[in-house]
């Protein structure tokens, strides 16, 4: 054998590659990944590094090739943790995946990146390499420390907020119990006053009803309708207290007969009415029937009252599905109102017509709201002047509930 035939060892930039082609190809998908590469010898010197590689962390290749990693960039490569990874886990593996190491790089900042590891067998006497790729994270882990920090923040406003409400529910819960003790006080210790004037009044029309001149007369009947109206208002009163007190007693009911048990009351309270009703099938409800009950008799005397002065009154009930909530709507064609004071129609002696055009204590609607509300639903109400009104009050959807 000739001097010039014998075998040398490749020198270690041409480990990675057995021909000229092939190594132009390799070299060009190392360089089209997007990642920094960098690819060692079993010494941990390097081999190959890729474009992403000089490009992200600023050096050459006249820098990197055949220098120890710890070496490269003023010992910046000297890491404890990528010293871990490359001499006690990697040699008793074949890979490792996604091992964060944090540093700060003199020429690039402090970074955070993943690394990743393999080992091949590839060349001339199967040389071992190792394939490390680099991803750098910052940004990723800086937008994942804004987010865990703006939740922390959020948290904290979110307990800070519960506990405010909680205070205000608390201190609301204690002035809508006072409110109610003393409507309720104030009722009862009306009723006997009342009693008494509009006993007196039955009196002094019976023993001096022929002495009585026609102003005479005029005066009692206005102090007995005063009476009554008084009467009237504490009844709705001590009503509006219970059902502040009323506990819920919730079940699945049939809304067409509650609908109907009021529709007898109202029209036994109205018997020479003669008013259209047109009445669509409703769904079944989940809620208490003696409240609910009390919603349609105020909503139902609303209408037949306020479509009075109609030729030909006209009344719908019916309702649909929303969402997660059933709609039940009663839409008359009355004298409905100014929509500019609707805000006032759910208030305590809130009233939008005067007593001499249309009776009332200004306490049903408010009624309402509360029932509607203690059902965990809504209440509004659209209308026009002199061309009728709607008003809706929405109820939960039950699961076990079928339309």
């Amino acid at each position: 054998m000739k001097k010039d035939d014998k075998k040398t060892e490749p020198s270690a930039s041409k480990l990675l590659f057995t021909s000229e082609e092939t190594r132009e190809f390799a070299e060009s998908v190392l360089n089209t990944v997007r990642e920094p590469l960098i690819v060692l010898d079993k010494d941990l010197r390097v081999i190959k590094s890729n474009r992403s590689f000089y490009e992200f962390f600023k050096v050459s290749p006249e820098e990197t090739e055949g220098q120890l990693i710890y070496n490269l960039g003023n010992r910046q490569w000297d890491i404890p943790e990528l010293r871990e990874l490359l001499e006690t886990i990697l040699p008793e593996k074949t890979s490792f995946d996604n091992y964060e190491v944090e540093h700060n790089f003199s020429a690039i900042g402090k970074r955070v990146m993943l690394l990743n590891a393999r080992k091949i067998q590839r060349g001339w006497k199967k040389q071992q390499i190792i394939l490390l790729a680099i991803e750098d994270i910052t940004s990723r882990k800086q937008a994942e420390e804004e987010i865990i920090k703006l939740n922390k923040e959020l948290e904290q406003r979110v307990m800070q907020r519960t506990a405010k409400l909680q205070a205000a529910n608390q201190l609301l819960q204690s002035a809508n119990q006072e409110l109610e003790a003393f409507s309720y006080s104030v009722s009862h210790d009306l009723r006997a006053p009342l009693r008494h004037i509009s006993g007196y009044v039955d009196l002094l029309g019976k023993n001096l009803l022929g002495s009585l001149s026609d102003k005479g007369k005029h005066y009692l009947d206005s102090i007995a309708d005063s009476a009554h109206q008084m009467g009237t208002l504490i009844d709705d009163l001590l009503q509006f207290s219970r059902t502040g007190r009323q506990e819920m007693k919730k079940d699945d009911l049939d809304m067409n007969l509650i609908l109907n048990e009021a529709l007898l009351q109202i029209k036994h309270d109205n018997p020479a009415r003669n008013i259209e009703w047109v009445i669509a099938k409703l769904p079944n409800v989940f809620g208490d029937p003696s409240l609910l009950r009390i919603v349609w008799i105020n909503l139902l005397s609303n209408a037949v009252k306020f479509t009075r002065t109609r030729k030909n009154p006209r009344i719908e009930i019916s309702s649909h599905f929303e969402n997660d909530e059933i709609v039940f709507f009663i839409k008359d064609n009355g004298v409905g109102f100014d929509m500019q004071y609707s805000k006032k129609l759910f208030g305590v002696f809130q009233r939008l017509h005067s007593l001499e055009e249309f009776e009332g204590t200004g306490i049903g609607l408010a009624n309402v709201y509360r029932i509607i509300l203690k059902h965990q639903g809504r209440t509004w109400a659209n209308a026009e002047l002199d061309k009728g009104a709607v008003f809706y009050f929405t109820l939960p959807i039950h699961n076990e509930v079928i339309p």
